[in-house]
């Protein structure tokens, strides 16, 4: 099965960052606080949000810690994968019982 692979373009990355400036903007986070935060100058966030220039990944993922949301949601505009409380909890369950294991061998 084919499956259409979109490339990163002009628009991409202005669509990328009218999602962070709105984020940022949902959060009360003035434009010169957030670039503070995050580690670059405000005109280079303001680059960023009006998709003059890429995003570093690293920026990228502190940008999606401050503002609570995925980098899915950054990166492609919706939860591109989301995963469901149950399955957390199965996979903390799982950790769990791993080093309950590990510590009965010593």
């Amino acid at each position: 099965m084919e499956r259409e692979v979109k490339l990163f373009t002009e628009d991409t990355m202005k669509d990328m960052g009218k999602r962070i400036q709105d984020a940022r903007k949902n959060k009360g986070f003035k434009a010169i606080d957030f670039a503070d935060i995050i580690g670059i100058g405000k005109d280079q966030l303001s680059r960023i949000e009006n998709g003059r220039v890429v995003c570093k990944l690293e920026y990228i993922y502190v940008i999606a810690q401050y503002l609570e949301i995925s980098t899915d949601y950054l990166l492609y505009g919706k939860e591109k994968y989301k995963v469901s409380d149950e399955l957390i909890a199965t996979r903390n369950i799982e950790k769990k019982l791993q080093i309950i294991r590990l510590l009965n061998e010593l």
